[in-house]
């Protein structure tokens, strides 16, 4: 279980401060399909990386299964994200001179594994998000939509407990930004992979809602509504 316990986040611009989470907690467990919705600005990507553990609490604690995430060094952190989560971004960050297969395999090898087993766990990941004749392709020819699933495959390549997605069809037409929604709600429902999705796509509210076990709407940095589904 992940949990945040009345989290504050603080960036300070000059002699400003900018309070983006105004004291949020909560629980997600490994298992489950949690949706955080909310307007631009209202938090929901800050929150999201508190939680992966890509950056720190001003205030408040975040803890994976007990242990306080928050209070660990930078390649601990990192070290608990490439073992216990699948990230993905809205902008892809995949490495342009690699293939589509060798990106998917770059967590694993910083993971220490390697070889024709990781090689082969790595192709049956972009098998399942559709992209079995695309492994040999490189990100520039592939269109958006590809590239974000290649983006999956590499966060599904450690078998995370849980998939953190922030914005993941942010960056795509409405149509291709609705096979990716299928296809993250395809993963969890087939393989109880833990997913949570952070959006402002109204298009997609709707469909995550009705079928995330739990809907998380932010504003203004505070949670301004949480309700269950099951």
């Amino acid at each position: 279980m992940i949990e945040a316990r009345n989290v504050v986040k603080t960036y300070q611009t000059g002699r400003v401060g900018l309070e983006v989470l105004r004291g949020v907690s909560l629980q997600i467990d490994p298992d489950a399909f949690i949706a955080i919705m909310g307007p631009s600005g209202a938090g929901k990507s800050t929150l999201l990386h508190l939680l992966a553990g890509l950056d720190t609490p001003t205030q408040g604690e975040v803890f994976w299964e007990k242990e306080a995430i928050s209070r660990l060094s930078d390649a601990q952190r990192a070290a608990f994200r490439n073992q216990k989560l699948g990230v993905v971004f809205q902008f892809y960050h995949l490495l342009p001179e690699l293939t589509a297969l060798e990106n998917v395999l770059l967590p694993g090898l910083i993971g220490g594994r390697s070889g024709k087993p990781l090689r082969r766990v790595a192709a049956d990941c972009l098998e399942r998000v559709g992209l079995k004749e695309r492994l040999r392709h490189r990100p520039g020819e592939l269109s958006g939509g590809e590239r974000q699933r290649v983006a999956i495959a590499r966060a599904l390549v450690n078998d995370p407990a849980l998939l953190l997605c922030d914005e993941p069809t942010g960056n795509l037409d409405s149509h291709t930004g609705e096979e990716i929604i299928e296809l993250l709600m395809s993963l969890h429902s087939r393989q109880k992979q833990g997913l949570v999705v952070v959006t402002h796509h109204v298009t997609h509210h709707v469909k995550l809602a009705e079928r995330a076990e739990k809907v998380i709407v932010l504003e203004d940095g505070r949670i301004v509504q949480e309700r269950s589904s099951k």
